[in-house]
């Protein structure tokens, strides 16, 4: 089991790419140590298996948008990984109407911080 951070973190490290649906880009980067150095990483075109899911790394939690499964249909463009070393209750997943973005909101002593992570054509 992960750690969980004792103080809330004096900095957020966020890491953005679009993996353009490759398997290959998104294992390396979830193998490489930049994967180990981020905090929060929002993925744009993640790879999306046949049973509609993605590859993640033990370090993190996957989220999803909010809409997967009211709307199986459409395949998510987007997917944002979550460090598992945040406490849990220390964030949330805020609902949106769209298959193409996540939003996650972090609760600590510096306040409130709403993270989108947009698939845009």
């Amino acid at each position: 089991m992960s750690e969980q951070r004792d103080n809330s973190p004096t900095r957020l490290c966020i890491w953005q790419q679009n993996l353009n649906t490759s398997l290959i880009a998104q294992h390396s980067l979830l193998n490489s140590p930049i994967a180990r150095n981020w905090d929060i990483v929002t993925l744009q075109e993640p790879h999306i298996n046949s049973m509609k899911n993605t590859i993640s790394s033990p370090y993190f939690h996957a989220v999803y948008p909010t809409t997967r499964f009211s709307t199986p249909e459409l395949t998510s463009r987007v997917v944002t990984l979550i460090s598992k070393s945040f406490n849990t209750n220390s964030w949330q997943q805020l609902a949106f109407p769209s298959p193409d973005v996540v939003v996650i909101q972090l609760c600590s002593l510096f306040g409130r911080c709403t993270i989108f992570n947009i698939y845009n054509d």
